[in-house]
């Protein structure tokens, strides 16, 4: 007779309980937690999700505040006072109306607009906050959550907010087997962002039943909805999808057609990707559409889209590098509270993170590139190197390593398997070893360069460059545009691999600038009051962590 666990296994689980070895199984909603009841906000299902209810602008509201958004621009100044007051008044709600009229012609509008938002934004929770909160409604799933959280999206405070709201829909796309009726119903709502999210959620959470409702938006008339919708089916792997993001390189705000050329870069590692990238300009847009479609039109058919699957989402903790105090330390997502540290690293210009609780740190005063134990700094395996900039695990094993004359890479024996070494007169200033085997360096003379897997020059491009930072890793994402920290001129500006300036974000001396799988970017600056600084797809900031010393790397994972 089966009888559970039994008697013994019982006893057994019970003492294992009471001497504590289950203690270390990490809360997933702790961190959230905290950062809430920082923010002087309970936690618990029915608060949060008033919480997000009281971030929503009833729909019988809407023209009373649009028509107060339009009043700033009055020709009486009492009025424009008046709209002013009276938008602060009602708080983040408005936020949605007045960051649109941040674009509008008349200047007026746009000034006080933006006036408006920064005085209720020094009135509001931390702009992570409401992130946490959506983290935490999924844990908790109570009900009207989806009906809830579909009202609140258009009002979302930033991008990763949205993020984790359609995060959570697709987590509860289905109810009892079936799909959640209020999903249902949102494929055809009026707003363009709760039919995206209805059908990114259904593609996500569902099986072949929901995805075929939601391909019926690859066909939305707007284009967000399909990007939305395409991008979740193409993790699906559902190849109709495809077409659809090659056709919204040319059409949805350049920030998001950059999502769709990700996946298709990722789609055709390997496969001769085409050489043309996306730029800011109709024609040229309509020209990388248009090598795509030849391109897929050519390879789609033995295309896996399986291999899609293989980007995981980060856990959300950062480490960060304080240079000054040799110590380099990872933050908690939310709270950021200290996970680990390592300290008594001597020059510290580059890390990375490695599974079993190892840390891969290039100290540069020791002339030595070393792997350490994060819980107690033990060195495990270290590589004698004069003044290392760089050091990067390869997915294969093999530790590549860059100094200001060589290019090194060791195989997980350590044994010397490539070795470049730089012409006189140029030094390398940053680089990063491609996933395809080529090489990107910002060298002395500002020069961004790609060599091959043998170290010959493919291309190059001179970039107008002030101060000159040694030290990371240059950031060039699988299209071949390049992420540089213009230090002198306050800027991070992104390069297509023609050396066309594609992006640009305002910045206080940057040092090193990472793009992250959502679209984010992370910087770190050489003021310790900014520190590094996360900044969502449109430029706005998302997350920060400041010191009292300089912060000079940042990654997340």
């Amino acid at each position: 007779m089966k009888c559970g666990i039994g008697f013994i296994g019982l006893a057994l689980l019970l003492s294992a309980w009471s001497c504590g070895l289950f203690a270390q199984l990490p809360d997933p909603t702790a961190a959230d937690e905290k950062l809430l009841q920082t923010a002087k906000l309970k936690t618990d299902a029915a608060a949060l999700l008033e919480f997000f209810r009281l971030r929503t602008l009833p729909d019988n509201e809407r023209e009373k505040y649009r028509a107060y958004v339009k009043q700033l621009g009055s020709d009486v100044f009492r009025q424009r006072e008046q709209a002013m007051n009276e938008l602060v008044k009602r708080g983040v709600v408005v936020v949605e109306l007045l960051r649109a009229a941040l674009r509008d012609a008349d200047l007026e509008v746009a000034r006080r607009a933006e006036r408006c938002l920064q005085r209720i934004q020094e009135k509001d929770v931390g702009s992570e906050v409401p992130a946490a909160a959506a983290r935490l409604l999924a844990w908790h799933k109570p009900a009207g959550a989806v009906e809830a959280m579909l009202v609140y999206l258009p009002f979302a405070d930033n991008d990763q907010t949205a993020d984790e709201v359609r995060n959570l829909l697709a987590t509860l796309a289905l109810t009892d087997g079936k799909p959640h009726p209020a999903l249902a119903a949102a494929l055809l709502d009026k707003l363009p962002a709760r039919r995206g999210a209805a059908g990114e959620a259904l593609a996500k959470g569902g099986g072949p039943a929901e995805r075929a409702q939601a391909k019926k938006l690859l066909a939305d008339a707007d284009s967000l909805v399909r990007l939305r919708v395409g991008l979740a089916l193409a993790h699906a792997q559902e190849r109709e999808a495809v077409p659809v993001l090659i056709d919204v390189l040319a059409q949805v705000p350049l920030q998001h057609a950059w999502l769709a050329e990700d996946v298709l870069y990722r789609l055709a590692d390997g496969i001769d990707p085409p050489k043309v990238s996306l730029v800011s300009d109709d024609a040229g847009r309509a020209k990388c559409r248009d090598a795509w479609h030849a391109w897929w039109q050519e390879h789609g058919a033995k295309i896996d889209l399986a291999k899609l699957q293989d980007s995981q989402r980060l856990l959300g903790h950062t480490v960060v590098v304080l240079l000054d105090l040799g110590r380099v330390m990872e933050l908690s997502v939310g709270d950021k509270q200290v996970r680990w540290q390592v300290n008594d690293l001597r020059f510290p210009l580059d890390v990375q993170p490695l599974p079993g609780d190892r840390l891969l740190v290039a100290e540069y005063h020791a002339n030595v590139v070393t792997e350490r134990d994060v819980k107690s700094g033990e060195i495990k395996r270290k590589w004698e190197i004069t003044g290392p900039l760089v050091c990067q695990r390869l997915p294969n094993g093999n530790t590549f390593i860059a100094t200001d004359t060589d290019l090194v890479e060791y195989d997980r024996a350590d044994k010397e398997v490539f070795h470049i070494v730089k012409n006189a007169g140029e030094r390398n200033m940053k680089a990063l070893k491609l996933t395809n085997g080529e090489i990107a360096i910002l060298t002395s003379d500002s020069r961004i360069v790609r060599l091959d897997t043998t170290g010959k020059e493919l291309n190059s491009f001179t970039i107008s460059l002030g101060t000159r930072l040694y030290g990371g890793r240059l950031h060039m994402l699988a299209n071949g545009r390049v992420l540089v920290p213009h230090n002198n001129e306050n800027k991070v500006i992104e390069y297509d691999a023609t050396g066309k300036q594609v992006w640009e974000l305002n910045v206080e001396q940057p040092v090193a600038a990472t793009r992250l799988p959502n679209g984010n970017t992370l910087v770190t600056t050489m003021l310790p009051q900014r520190g590094a600084v996360e900044f969502d797809r449109q430029g706005h900031e998302i997350w920060s962590y400041r010191s009292t010393t300089r912060v000079t790397r940042a990654v997340r994972r």
